[in-house]
């Protein structure tokens, strides 16, 4: 036994070592990049120029790895399959989404919605820096899954970004001329939302909203007992560990108010609305209504924090409150 094992060993060592095997050599085959243009219509220029400027590919002919290949989380597509097992079936799902091919006819509109609802409002710079790489251009994007084993739920989306470096966006068809102010409203927060509040965290102008930041005593607002004492120290964060973690929170906070929520909107006295009032249902829709107005802004470090958190993303290239405006009617 020990001369066999001798005898294996020393022919693992000749395969090693032998001069005579095939050296490595590095692939040739050119590394993998979609194609554009995709077609010749008259948006196609401007999908290129995307991609020139910000190395952004809008892609409108896609396969199922194209959308649902999530690198190393699942396949992010909804799966349905059934195996027979002897007499009987086993089901197995995955959810996720299904995405159609958009109507080519309509997806110059749908690129143009785009931009106005969200690429416009950032700057090349942030784009290329921060975007995902791949925005999927589709139609009916929904997302599936079973309630127990037959029932099939379907919740359209809007868009879609939890998959690595991929953004999808629907109404690739008839349904873009349909979508209501409302409808880009609440599209436009959750876009801006995703953009300002998760991609952008990282790159906020810190130095210049070392003033912003010098308004509030955060160590006030980590022993603060009411709402009213945070507010008066111009804090709008949630609770916090820390005043690092207080920091930045309130960063995001203000953010989100300004993205959200329309100047009037800030500024309406709500303790002086009541029903039947029309706006009584009006303000239920924000959450930060009025609180730029003296009623809740008692101090007066909301507006003083307000102004000085917008001059410095101005300054850096976000205008916060024209992205608040937008779609408000």
């Amino acid at each position: 036994m020990r001369y066999f094992l001798i005898i294996i060993l020393g022919l693992f060592l000749w395969t090693g070592c032998n001069d005579d095997d095939e050296k490595l050599t590095p692939s040739t085959e050119p590394e993998f990049r979609y194609v554009l243009p995709q077609g010749n219509h008259d948006y196609d220029t401007k999908i290129v120029s995307w991609y020139e400027d910000c190395g952004i590919y809008f892609l409108y002919k896609f396969e199922d790895k194209d959308v649902y290949y999530n690198e190393n989380d699942r396949w992010a597509g909804f799966v349905d399959d059934t195996m027979q097992i002897n007499d009987g079936e086993l089901a197995f799902y995955n959810a996720g989404l299904r995405v159609e091919l958009p109507d080519e006819e309509y997806v110059g509109k749908q690129l143009e919605w785009i931009e106005k609802l969200f690429l416009n409002h950032y700057s090349k710079e942030l784009l290329k820096k921060k975007m995902v790489k791949k925005v999927i251009l589709a139609k009916n994007v929904t997302y599936c899954y079973r309630l127990g084993s037959n029932d099939l739920a379907e919740r359209e989306r809007d868009y879609f970004s939890n998959i690595a470096n991929t953004l999808i966006f629907s109404h690739g068809d008839a349904s873009v001329e349909d979508l209501t102010n409302e409808d880009l409203f609440e599209i436009k927060n959750d876009l801006h939302k995703w953009m300002l509040t998760e991609k952008l965290v990282d790159d906020y102008p810190v130095a210049e909203l070392e003033d912003f930041l010098s308004v509030t005593d955060y160590s006030k607002t980590l022993s603060a007992d009411y709402y009213e004492e945070w507010m008066a120290e111009g804090w709008l964060g949630r609770l916090a560990n820390s005043e690092e973690a207080a920091k930045s929170e309130d960063i995001r906070t203000y953010v989100e108010m300004i993205i959200t929520t329309p100047r009037e909107m800030l500024e309406i006295d709500v303790n002086s609305i009541s029903y039947p009032d029309p706006l009584f249902w009006v303000i239920r829709d924000y959450d930060y209504a009025g609180f730029l107005h003296p009623s809740m802004d008692v101090a007066g470090n909301i507006k003083k924090k307000y102004d000085l958190i917008v001059a410095a993303f101005k300054d850096w290239g976000v205008d916060l409150p024209v992205i608040g405006e937008l779609y408000y009617e």
